[in-house]
This record gives structure tokens, sequence and C-alpha cells, in this order.
């Protein structure tokens, strides 16, 4: 394999869609909205993305077979649009595979007549607990004053948008295709389902669609537990760090 190949489904018909992109990044925020997503409207695979700029490994499976690490095209109708969501378990491993491959997903998706573009993402903070806010970024004015009226706050984040969020719009706007990145705040060095569960709402209410989010409310309940864990362990390990300094002090001043 010496480039990027997407196996498509014969025979499916796509109206007027809208590209939404959850692959892995931090927090893996963007990930777990989308994967529920599919899960619970059950939305049909149609094609896989195949790339040597891929991780060079197979994954096993539990039953014991081996399977290559591919990134999937899942369709879900819609009543005005219909959207081609992509997702996976992996991304690029080098820059030159980061462009190449975007930007071959932008092709496929221009083919298809799509005009808007779609990512997700966590916005890292550095910070345990963040409000439920949802940041974004986009390619013109236009979309900017359209989705700050669905309460997206643009303009108050600065920084790079890396990977596939960032390259699949930028890319797409040289291709004259709109597009829109949605973030969450997350901590960044630990899987966030509190911050997918904010992203997914409000991607929810830009498709206007309705899913059963109970699930996924749990998962946000026993990462709060384990927030509110990591909280008692830091406030501990600093007193015992300031009952040591103190100590240190007494041991050491000399009048």
């Amino acid at each position: 394999m010496n480039r990027t190949i997407i196996i498509e489904k014969k025979g499916v018909k796509i109206n007027n869609p809208i590209l939404i992109e959850g692959l892995p990044g931090i927090g893996l925020v963007a990930k777990i909205a989308v994967d529920y997503l599919i899960k619970k409207s059950k939305a049909q695979k149609i094609a896989k993305i195949y790339s040597p700029y891929f991780p060079p490994q197979v994954i096993m499976t539990k039953k014991g077979i081996i399977k290559m690490p591919a990134m999937r095209i899942y369709l879900l109708k819609g009543k005005k649009n219909d959207f081609l969501i992509l997702a996976g378990d992996i991304q690029p491993n080098d820059i030159n595979g980061q462009y190449r491959v975007n930007e071959d997903i932008v092709k496929y998706f221009k083919k298809k007549k799509g005009k808007l573009i779609i990512t997700l993402g966590g916005y890292g903070t550095g910070n345990i607990k963040n409000e439920p806010v949802i940041f974004g970024a986009a390619t013109s004015k236009e979309l900017v004053e359209k989705y700050s009226k669905l309460d997206i706050k643009f303009g108050q984040t600065a920084g790079s948008i890396v990977g596939a969020a960032g390259l699949l719009i930028g890319i797409g706007r040289l291709y004259k295709i709109d597009g829109i990145c949605l973030m969450a705040p997350t901590q960044g060095n630990y899987i966030d389902p509190k911050a997918a569960f904010n992203l997914l709402n409000k991607l929810l209410q830009i498709m206007e669609l309705k899913i059963d989010t109970q699930e996924l409310e749990n998962r946000v309940a026993e990462g709060e537990k384990f927030i509110k864990k990591l909280e008692e362990m830091a406030e501990k390990e600093f007193g015992q760090l300031k009952s040591s300094s103190y100590k240190t002090k007494d041991l050491t001043y000399i009048r």
C-alpha cells in the first residue's frame, strides 16, 4: 500500500451531506462523543479508510483475529441534511501523513457535494474542573455569527488546532467548503466523559437530533468521582508538603 484508499459500500445514496469528525485527540473528548452518537443513532457504516500514514501496526481483536488500523465513515440520515460521521481509533502519525490523509478525506467529501465540515476536539486548560462551555473556531465571519446564536463562544481562545480537527476545516476552506471546530474545555491528561457529554449536546443541537444520553451521563458521574478523588489526593499531598516545608524552616533557620 503506497497511498490512502477509501473503500466505499456500493449503492449508498447521500443527500446534501455534512461531515462530522470525531477522531482520537486530547482527553478522547471527540472520540467519545462521536462513538456514542454512532451507537445510539444506529448510523450505518458506509466506508473504511486505510493509509500507509497510519501507525505501523495491526490490531488484535478479542476473538484473536487481526485487523488493519482504519478510519470509518458512517451515514446518518437527517431531515435537511445527511451526516457523514468520521470515526476511528487512530490518526496519521506524522506531519506529511496528516496533510495527505485529511486532504483525501476533503476530496472525498467534495465529490459527495458536501458544503460544511464540523470537527470536534478538546481544549486543554490544565484545570480539573471546567465550565460546560463550548468554544468555536470557523472559516468565515458568517459562520461565527450563525453559530454564536447557539451559545458557542468564538474568539475567547488562542493557540493551534492540531490534527484532523484543524486540518479538515483548514484544507476544506481551500476547497471552498465551510468549516467549524467545536471544542470542549478539558484538563488534558485524562479521559474526560463530561467534556464529551457537553460537546455531544451542542453537536446534537446543531444537528437538530435527539438521542438517549443516559449511558453517557452515567459515565460522567463516574468521572466526577474520579476527579473528586484526584482533588482529595492533591489536597493531602499539598498539606504534607506544606507541613514538611515548615519543619525544614524550623531546623535550618539561623538568627
